[in-house]
């Protein structure tokens, strides 16, 4: 919904408004690939309504669901990221200008290094609406521990390369915006 003037609206909402023949404006298969990754980025921060919600599920669970169609690997990044909003509410940070520039041209990953007890140093591939619990469950799942009730037992803790502390993500954090690099 839209707030008023001098009320307080708490649920996220946007609105995207470009002006006719903007500097948006492509052609044919380069304006599919736009439109898509401008999606995956808009679901990574905003939930959509109820009304729409199932009927954009669908239709990304069944553009993802052929191979053979030219975008259903990115119409399965899509559902992943509206998924991940719709769990967690869509990341609070808006991405750095190095992130931006990244998704915009279709890269959507970043491997970062995770240290464990022990001086053991580990990489893991970071998505755009990676949070904290995705990273615990896919190391506790390395270590063996495929419990959800394990899950409860780590926690990540920042550290800058100065080796400061920074202090934990909670588990629904998004994880990108405490990395940028």
């Amino acid at each position: 919904g839209t707030a008023e003037a001098g009320t307080e609206d708490t649920s996220a909402a946007a609105t995207l408004t470009l002006p006719r023949g903007s500097a948006l404006a492509f052609s044919g298969r380069d304006s599919c690939q736009k439109g898509w990754r401008l999606l995956y980025i808009l679901a990574a921060y905003y939930k959509c309504s109820e009304v729409l919600r199932p009927f954009l599920l669908a239709f990304l669970q069944d553009a993802s669901r052929h191979p053979e169609l030219p975008f259903q690997g990115i119409a399965k990044a899509c559902e992943q990221n509206l998924r991940k909003t719709l769990q967690f509410g869509g990341r609070s940070l808006f991405p750095s200008s190095m992130e931006l520039r990244a998704m915009v041209a279709g890269r959507s990953a970043k491997r970062q290094l995770f240290l464990l007890p022990g001086g053991i140093e580990k990489h893991l591939k970071i998505k755009t609406c990676s949070v904290a619990l995705d990273v615990i469950e896919e190391l506790c799942c390395e270590m063996g521990l495929q419990h959800p009730e394990a899950f409860d037992e780590y926690i990540l803790f920042v550290v800058t390369d100065r080796g400061e502390g920074l202090g934990c993500i909670a588990a629904k954090d998004a994880m990108l915006p405490g990395m940028q690099s």
